[in-house]
């Protein structure tokens, strides 16, 4: 009890600094219990939520012609399925929003009873059917959407109108870092759209122990006739396993978690740091007192624990408020949880991280206060009557006053900082760790938050001005001459994904002629292929079947079986890392049917995109022009709108009402061609319209020469939001803590300075010195560890950060970072921390007016 006493009175008397050190703690522990929360409970979070909403554990995605009864039936005969069932839908691959950014969204009958359900509708709203009600992800808000509001996507060059009834949550096709959604309909609204689009089927199995999926599916593949291709938004056939989703849902959480629990330990060591100097300052300052304690009959083992149970106290109060609080960044988290999962966090309490996370803080303050705490035993109380002193200092002067060029301002701080340096040290440290992390966290900010091209290049994805789908019987070498050789294009190239199996794993493989052509996709090791021998595999899939640039790899496609040699490693983010490259010659040795169908097309810098779609619909036959031009290059032989003159460009008179009619019936025709042709992997349909008998408008897609035009930078223009925002989350979460810890630590430092040298300072102030000037001293002292710490910390982050950020990307298949490392905005940012450094030591420094020299020839 009377050391107990004895830690509180110390704490009573020292308020400030134990509240700074408890606010301290109180960081640590909500950080560190954050980030361990969420990095360890992300998965299990997933898996809950899917359990409790019946969700699935595997799904295989079929456009209509391609789905087979016998596929469910396998399931259904197996005995360790638990469930599964086919569910009908809609599909619009690759729809556009009118901002831009594209989505593959499969809309469902959200009144069709369902064995697996896996969704709930979380907010609604009254929404007449007949306005094509819809029911849309939660994370659609971060876009902007509200209940009532209208959803417009645009699909086969045709816009289709929606209007929001509700927002569902679901863990499965419901987060905002995957390109495929799920939307629901009510049953009306849903025929109606059926109707006009037609659908594909979705087969979902639920297993009674997921350790058996893999082996379920391996199964499933070699006893029926099904043929799976990588995940493309064009597959005809694709699967998707829960681990696929967890890892894709789970993702952007991930990286934050990841970057949290880092940071957590950065401010542990903080803490460490502090709490030794605090304890040796306490028994510096306290020195006759403890001497007394030591006179009286207190034993060194009863000193001790009165100096260690003061930091447990703190400690212990501080780890309390440290949990509560992570509670509270956790729900202020919860809505990029929400986005990206799908589901809102529901975890409630998490009281084993909460213990784990208690324990090892103060696991850490007993044991660094136990340590520190041993000089304070070792006093004898003679040594305390003298202060500590044991002998003469035979120690170097440092700045001696009259040597010392500058301000005597500065020559006292700067002797103030030699005297003292093992203190300053402790400070150059802390702003090394703080500058490390804040410059960490501009540099992913910078290239992932603000500047997108980086995260575009991680995609994977070659992003051209405009792709060019030829039409199915078009020759392709001769259309990709005349669309090369129109006035404004800068290039054309070769670049399409194909489905191969790569040493026992499925692969999407990308198809070039030339990828000396392509500007978004990079190797950071070796070279594209050239030769039909080579390939280039991601880094993360050569380390996990150990191979390198030179090994073999056995590639196959329905049968037909080859072997390559890898010349060089890229990385991407595009299905989880599993993608390789190949030249066109290449893949003609495993898919020698292998036909061409797209075109990039790169245009000269300064023309409008749209405007030169316009003109090419012009210049071809296109089967699904764009809708703002409208019927333009319909004409089959020359293009020109039949409602206008060809040499004047005015309205005719004869004949217009039936022209303007007929071609409204061409254009309704061609709409439902090219859904055809798009949806059920037609090759070519002939048409004929009839009127009284007689047949007055015909065609064949065979005279066609392009499918569809698209404009590829507008598709991709929103795809990344997701990574930027989280981005520069985890850049705000940074920079506010290191601007707290420098405060924090600053005051600590500073107060015990004050407390320290209390009659130093009023020696100073009794020859003359201004408050002004012992400010500027005790600020200018603290001004080489500042800015050493600064750069140092700074020039650490610059050299490590690709290697740093390497290591966290590199599940999804990132193998090394290229973060641009911009000098400016690292020297502005070494800039602003020193200087504001110096500004909170000034304005603390400032209570030095309440030293007087009265007040200390009076105190007791």
């Amino acid at each position: 009890m009377p050391v107990f006493m004895i830690a509180m009175a110390n704490i009573r008397k020292k308020k400030g600094v134990a509240v700074s050190m408890g606010v301290l703690i109180l960081l640590s522990v909500a950080i560190f219990n954050v980030g361990l929360t969420l990095l360890a409970g992300i998965n299990h979070f997933y898996d809950m939520e899917n359990d409790r909403l019946g969700g699935a554990h595997y799904m295989v995605r079929f456009t209509g012609n391609e789905y087979r009864e016998e596929y469910l039936d396998f399931f259904l005969q197996d005995p360790r399925v638990e469930t599964a069932e086919t569910d009908e839908f809609v599909m619009m691959d690759m729809a556009s929003f009118p901002e831009g950014g594209v989505i593959s969204a499969n809309f469902l009958n959200m009144d069709r009873s369902r064995k697996i359900g896996g969704y709930f509708v979380a907010e609604q709203t009254e929404v007449p059917e007949e306005d094509e009600a819809v029911y849309i992800p939660v994370f659609m808000k971060d876009m902007g959407y509200g209940l009532g509001d209208e959803l417009i996507l645009n699909y086969n060059k045709k816009d289709y109108h929606f209007r929001i009834a509700g927002f569902t949550q679901s863990t499965w096709l419901h987060s905002s870092v995957s390109s495929m959604v799920n939307f629901y309909m009510p049953e009306k609204a849903y025929e109606k759209l059926y109707e006009q689009q037609g659908g594909g089927y979705m087969l979902l199995v639920r297993v009674k122990d997921q350790a058996d999926l893999k082996g379920l599916i391996a199964d499933f593949k070699k006893n029926t006739d099904v043929n799976i291709e990588a995940i493309s938004m064009d597959a005809k056939a694709m699967e998707i396993t829960i681990d696929d989703m967890r890892n894709g849902t789970t993702m952007v959480v991930t990286i934050i978690s990841v970057v949290l629990f880092v940071f957590s330990f950065l401010m542990v060591i903080v803490a460490v740091i502090v709490m030794k100097f605090r304890i040796s300052n306490h028994i510096d300052s306290q020195m006759r007192n403890i001497g007394a304690l030591g006179a009286v009959g207190y034993t060194g083992r009863q000193i001790r624990w009165s100096v260690v149970l003061e930091f447990v106290i703190i400690g212990m109060i501080g780890t309390v408020l440290g949990i509560a609080l992570s509670y509270g960044i956790i729900a202020a988290l919860g809505g990029l949880i929400t986005s990206s999962v799908g589901v809102t966090w529901r975890s409630g309490g998490h009281i084993g991280f909460d213990i784990l996370s208690a324990a090892f803080i103060m696991a850490v303050v007993v044991l660094v206060a136990w340590r520190s705490a041993a000089a304070a035993a070792r006093i004898l109380p003679v040594e305390a009557l003298r202060g500590g002193i044991k002998s003469h200092s035979f120690k170097k002067e440092h700045f001696p006053l009259e040597r010392t060029r500058g301000s005597l301002s500065m020559a006292l701080g700067l002797k103030s900082m030699a005297f003292n340096r093992k203190m300053y040290l402790m400070v150059g440290i802390i702003f090394a760790g703080i500058a490390f992390a804040s410059a960490f966290s501009l540099i992913t900010w910078w290239n992932m938050g603000i500047n997108d091209e980086l995260v575009l290049k991680m995609t994977g994805y070659e992003i051209s001005d405009i792709m060019v789908y030829k039409a199915p019987h078009e020759n392709y070498e001769e259309l990709t001459e005349k669309i090369g050789a129109m006035e404004g294009v800068r290039k054309v190239s070769l670049y399409e994904m194909e489905s191969l199996s790569v040493e026992g794993e499925l692969l999407s493989c990308y198809v070039s002629d030339d990828f000396g052509k392509l500007e978004m996709v990079e190797v950071y090791e070796g070279n594209f292929p050239e030769y039909d021998n080579e390939i280039v595999v991601t880094g993360l899939l050569a380390r996990s079947w150990g191979k390198k640039i030179g090994d073999t790899i056995a590639v196959s496609s329905n049968g037909a079986s080859a072997e390559y040699v890898i010349c060089g490693l890229t990385q991407t983010m595009n299905n989880f890392g599993r993608i390789c490259f190949m030249h066109e010659t290449g893949l003609l040795r495993v898919k020698p049917y292998y036909e061409k169908n797209s075109i990039q097309v790169y245009l000269e810098p300064g023309l409008d995109i749209d405007t030169f779609i316009g003109r090419m619909e012009h210049s071809f036959r296109v089967l699904s022009p764009s809708a703002a031009i409208g019927n333009a290059g319909t004409d089959t032989d020359n293009g020109i709108n039949p409602n206008t003159d060809s040499s004047t460009g005015t309205s005719m008179d004869t004949g217009t009402k039936k022209q303007e009619a007929l071609a409204a019936a061409k254009r309704k025709a061609e709409e439902k061609l090219a859904a055809l042709i798009s949806m059920y992997g037609v090759d070519s349909a002939q048409y004929a319209l009839m009127v009284d008998g007689e047949v007055v408008l015909s065609g064949d897609t065979n005279d066609y020469e392009i499918d569809r035009i698209e404009n590829n930078r507008r598709l991709f223009v929103s795809n990344v939001d997701s990574i930027a925002d989280s981005t520069r989350m985890m850049a705000a979460l940074i920079i506010t803590g290191t601007v707290l810890l420098v405060v924090l630590v600053l005051y600590m430092v500073i107060k015990s300075m004050l407390t320290r040298r209390r009659g130093e300072f009023g020696i100073y102030k009794a020859l003359g010195y201004t408050d002004r000037q012992l400010m500027e001293q005790i600020a200018i002292s603290f001004l080489p560890a500042s800015v050493g710490g600064t750069l140092a910390g700074s020039l650490a982050a610059c050299l490590s950060v690709n290697r740093m950020a390497s290591l966290l990307f590199e599940q999804l298949g990132i193998s090394e970072m290229n973060f641009v490392v911009e000098p400016w905005l690292i020297l502005l940012m070494a800039f602003a921390l020193v200087v504001f450094a110096f500004a909170v030591s000034m304005v603390l420094a400032g209570k030095i007016r309440g030293i007087t020299v009265y007040g200390l020839l009076t105190e007791e």
